[in-house]
């Protein structure tokens, strides 16, 4: 068999035979041509694996109600132990600490939100190409599980404890879409059930599952009337309250009080007078009013200050200190700040003191007064 570029010659034998042999040729090519496309279909078919990692988050919808939202937050996806293939953890706002239309927690393990069963506290299954996590039911107590979701806002609003529907979703390469659809009892006791519906829209941001991600927690609404200490302080400056609480960390107490504080962190609001030696002011919802709230001073050229405040109770029983910074230069302010309170400080013994201790960074927004 001889030939160039374009042409082979088979010697020796006859016409018919060539054409025998060509078209053997062309059947093993197009044979071929269709096993490549079956590989690459039955390839592109097949559902990804879920991605451990850390995830932005976006739920839009409506809850009980016909309350609509769009609410940004997070996921955590993590190796597992407990017989799950792996532990998931959805968190939008924080339903318990700062209730809002679309906060919801809702994770696969018990200690998804920091406390709880290290067990599974949902059904999770394959079904088509899609994952499907359903609640129990009835729901885990709160000592197992946390998962919950908020319909309203304000201090009466209640949390819902899912124990109905299901979240399903299909995974891409870096992301994941899907719904939550679920149903749930008053965790207050009430006899109303909570019915929670959204589109759900995870972006993977880092491989590492506790990476530090923007994660907005919803912010306590400002409420005058409940805070007029704030709206009578005679400090000059503007007042700011959070836009987006970027990080909360906490450097010293009881883990079991972490949501509580965070969600206080994202409801204060400040008063800064952006000269050198002006007033500074810190002031978060739900706080003891005998060390709260702690006025202090910006020192510093603007744009950026140094932030410090100390109070402490008349007994001398408690006391708040607050410091940090806060940068001005921007079209939204950025603040670093650190907050300890301590308890029983007139003590003859450290043993009896209890500090509690917090750092965060948070774009505020300056607010009428």
């Amino acid at each position: 068999m001889t030939g160039n570029k374009n042409t082979l010659i088979f010697g020796g034998l006859s016409r018919r035979q060539q054409r025998l042999i060509w078209s053997v040729l062309v059947l093993l090519v197009v044979l071929g041509c269709a096993t490549i496309l079956v590989l690459i279909r039955d390839d592109a078919d097949k559902p990804k694996a879920v991605r451990t990692g850390a995830y932005t988050v976006s739920v839009r919808g409506s809850v009980v109600g016909g309350a609509t939202f769009d609410q940004q937050g997070e996921l955590r996806i993590r190796r597992s132990s407990d017989g799950l293939p792996y532990k998931w953890c959805l968190k939008v706002g924080n339903p318990w600490g700062a209730p809002a239309p679309g906060a919801i927690w809702f994770g696969t393990n018990g200690t998804c939100f920091g406390s709880g069963l290290d067990g599974p506290v949902v059904r999770l299954r394959e079904d088509g190409g899609e994952t499907v996590i359903s609640p129990v039911t009835p729901p885990m107590g709160l000592e197992k599980n946390m998962n919950s979701f908020t319909a309203t806002s304000g201090i009466t609003a209640s949390a819902y404890l899912p124990d109905r529907g299901e979240v399903r979703f299909h995974a891409a390469t870096s992301s994941l879409a899907g719904t939550i659809s679920l149903q749930g009892i008053d965790a207050s006791g009430g006899t109303t059930r909570g019915v929670f519906t959204a589109t759900l829209n995870a972006s993977l941001t880092s491989d590492d599952p506790d990476a530090l991600i923007s994660s907005p927690v919803e912010p306590v609404p400002y409420d005058s009337s409940a805070r007029t200490d704030v709206a009578e302080n005679k400090a000059v400056g503007t007042r700011y309250s959070v836009k987006t609480l970027v990080f909360f960390k906490q450097l010293q107490g009881s883990p079991a009080f972490v949501d509580r504080a965070r969600a206080r962190a994202a409801g204060t609001i400040f008063i800064i007078d952006d000269r050198d030696g002006g007033d500074f002011v810190y002031a978060p919802p739900d706080a003891r009013d005998d060390i709260f709230p702690v006025t202090g001073k910006a020192t510093g050229t603007a744009p950026f200050f140094v932030l410090t405040g100390r109070r402490s109770s008349e007994t001398l029983e408690a006391e708040a200190v607050v410091g940090g910074n806060v940068d001005l230069s921007g079209r939204e302010p950025v603040m670093n700040l650190t907050v300890t309170t301590t308890v029983g400080i007139s003590t003859a013994t450290a043993s009896a003191t209890n500090a509690t201790s917090y750092e965060f960074q948070a774009i505020l927004q300056p607010i009428n007064r």
